[in-house]
């Protein structure tokens, strides 16, 4: 197995210098992180992959969002719980935190794309929520307008906790794009509110679906009220133990808390009560060292416990949630960075190595997660293998959660389809929808970082940026036709000359592994591809990597230039043998795209897909094709066939397209996996 740092260190050659810059992000730094986030305000992402997307949201998504959660009666509540418009609650118990990812992506892609008309429609929705606000501050239209009396009754199942994160976020959000504190005092009052109920001496206990704890954290960074930071900690703290009056611990023989309670909760539903991991709540998470139970809800409280360590320097906190990330990373994830098998019936984590294709469940919502968390992760420690993750996650697992039309979703994303799937344009729970808006116009933050030494590169997206550094501003402007193409190039403009660090991420796959772990290898991993470093034309002569980034030291002046040159091939790729699904099959990769086949392309294929298998050595090609599913890379290879069940084998020719465009022209069969020819 390559190992990234030492594959670079053999085959990459640079030129070196020094100096320091500053991001900041927030009212609040995280002392403790290797690495600072850049704001949104400060990038601003003009290519053609990832712009048009962003603004079909924009365009599309949010305002579509907002008709559906109008139509369902999830605006409709927040009126009848205020008192003006008589009727009654519509929806389940989480509606109201699929209003709230609206308003927070909506915050976004106003900073992005300035819209008076829809700055306007979210200003009136924030007015109808605040009036809903109860005078203890407490804000859940549910509770308020149909149980009244089960406030904060049923932690487990109710997501009383999780609603109000999402508010928490989306009033951050909010009031730092549009500096309007209405949502903001808001959701303070609630956060108040729930700072009286829960934490030492006084109620101990957890949210069954997490949230609140990231949400908090970020609420935190942009007033720097340290007591929610403590709540988080105290939330992140009291999972795994009894629950009540005190912390005690937890004892897995006592049924106490579910056994002759909650008389209203289904006999289906019932085993959702049971402390078995489902909700992370088995065990304190200093403790735990295995991914399992629901997926989203994983996602969002390591995210969490990435903040606290990056924050406090907590150690066993980061311990705990790099060994967590090990494990999802080496027996629990999907090649096109998803997550989740619901093996156990919780949309979660199944046993290591357990990733079945067509029952694959893969939330939307979860692929989201995992991005937030991989961005903690490369922000708590610095290495690129975490970005490699996210880019991952970013280019399939999420991004294949949405119709190119920008309004229509999976909630499940499997790995193969006997042609029943299909997008839809809204969900109940509608999670993930809500979850999609408010993810595209954020992933500008994801492409840059930085330290105390200099800047990194993360991503690799057409786009400008303005960085402080001690000496002045820092104007960057890459240029790239990725994910299709592998050159980059990135104009360093300082305001005036001044020394600082450039580090370039060196994508994984391009150093021979598609993943950070053995969980899946290329077919010719043995081949290097050669990687060029460039700056100002000349090749740089002197390699220097670190936690998979490659350092350019120098004294950077207006008309420098950085060009990176990597290697995009398609390439067959093959899982660990522990994964039984996936024995005898390969799958395709280009850059950090994988492929799948669609009937619509592969018609002979489907017909006897069984009995057909790509060959080990044959040539794949590689064609843009512009006015195809909005333009993409097609790969194309030779298989065999024995139609029927015949001794005579036919060849066929077979065409992939990227994952994330499957489903887009129509429903049939999809495979990520296809069979291979035994090797001799």
């Amino acid at each position: 197995m390559v190992t990234s740092d030492t594959y670079w260190q053999n085959t990459l050659l640079f030129v070196v210098l020094l100096g320091s810059i500053i991001v900041t992000a927030g009212a609040v730094e995280d002392n403790s992180a290797k690495l600072r986030a850049l704001s949104l305000s400060d990038i601003r992402i003009s290519d053609e992959f990832w712009a048009p997307r962003i603004e079909i949201n924009h365009k599309v998504g949010i305002r579509h969002a907002f008709e559906r959660c109008d139509q369902t009666g999830s605006l409709s509540n927040f009126d009848k719980a205020a008192g003006v418009l008589e009727g009654e609650y519509r929806g389940n118990r989480a509606n109201d935190s699929d209003v709230y990812k609206i308003i927070e992506g909506a915050a976004y892609s106003l900073q992005i794309h300035p819209d008076a008309e829809l700055e306007a429609y979210v200003d009136q929705l924030i007015a109808r929520i605040a009036a809903s606000q109860q005078p203890d501050g407490y804000l859940n239209t549910n509770f308020v307008l149909k149980e009244p009396d089960k406030k904060w009754y049923n932690m487990r199942m109710w997501h009383e906790l999780y609603c109000a994160g999402h508010f928490f976020e989306a009033a951050a959000e909010y009031y730092q794009v549009t500096g309007k504190k209405k949502i903001l005092d808001t959701a303070v009052k609630l956060a108040d509110h729930i700072d009286s109920v829960f934490g030492p001496g006084k109620r101990y206990d957890v949210g069954g679906h997490e949230e609140v704890e990231l949400a908090l954290i970020k609420l935190y960074r942009v007033i720097g009220e340290k007591r929610y930071l403590n709540l988080s900690k105290f939330f992140c703290d009291e999972r795994g133990h009894a629950h009540g009056t005190k912390r005690r611990p937890f004892d897995p023989n006592d049924k106490s808390y579910y056994q002759g309670k909650f008389p209203e909760v289904p006999e289906r539903a019932r085993h959702r009560l049971i402390r078995n991991g489902r909700m992370q709540d088995h065990k304190p998470l200093l403790q735990q060292t295995e991914a399992i139970g629901h997926a989203v809800r994983a996602g969002y409280i390591y995210s969490a416990m990435a903040d606290i360590a990056a924050i406090t320097g907590d150690a066993d906190y980061a311990r705990a949630v790099k060994l967590l990330w090990e494990d999802v990373v080496t027996k629990k994830l999907y090649i096109a960075g998803t997550v989740g098998t619901a093996q156990y019936g919780d949309e979660g984590f199944g046993d290591g190595y357990r990733l079945p294709n067509q029952g694959a469940y893969c939330e939307t919502c979860a692929a989201v997660a995992f991005i937030f968390w991989n961005h903690r992760m490369n922000l708590l420690t610095g290495e690129a293998k975490y970005a490699d993750v996210l880019e991952l996650a970013l280019y399939n697992g999420f991004l294949g959660g949405v119709s190119l039309s920008g309004d229509k979703f999976f909630y499940v994303n499997p790995l193969a389809s006997r042609g029943r799937n299909q997008r839809r344009g809204w969900y109940t729970p509608a999670c993930c929808p809500s979850n999609v808006v408010r993810m595209f116009p954020q992933i500008g933050r994801y492409v840059y970082a930085g330290d105390g030494e200099g800047i990194y590169v993360n991503l690799f997206v057409g786009s400008t940026a303005e960085i402080s550094v001690k000496a002045g501003k820092v104007k960057l402007t890459q240029s790239t036709n990725y994910p299709w193409d592998g050159n980059i190039k990135i104009a360093v403009e300082p305001e005036r000359a001044a020394k600082f660090n450039m580090n370039i991420r060196l994508p994984g796959w391009a150093a021979g592994r598609p993943v950070p772990s053995d969980l899946y290898r290329f077919a010719d991993r043995a081949e290097q591809d050669k990687v060029t470093l460039r700056v100002n034309g000349m090749v740089v002569k002197e390699s220097n990597i670190r936690k998979g980034y490659a350092r350019i030291n120098r004294r950077w002046q207006k008309g420098d230039v950085v060009e990176l040159d990597l290697p995009l091939r398609a390439r067959r790729l093959y899982a660990h043998p522990n994964v039984e699904a996936n024995r005898g099959r390969t799958a395709l990769m280009r850059g950090p795209i994988v492929y799948c086949l669609e009937e619509i392309d592969n018609k002979e294929y489907f017909e006897n897909a069984d009995q057909t298998y790509l060959s080990r050595t044959a040539e794949l090609t590689s064609e843009y094709h512009k006015d195809l599913l909005g333009g993409v890379v097609v790969v194309k290879g030779k298989a065999a066939t024995k139609p029927g069940g015949e001794a005579k084998v036919k060849e066929i020719e077979v065409t992939a397209v990227p994952y994330y465009s499957w489903n887009n022209r129509g429903p049939g069969k999809m495979a990520v996996w296809i069979g291979v020819e035994t090797q001799q």
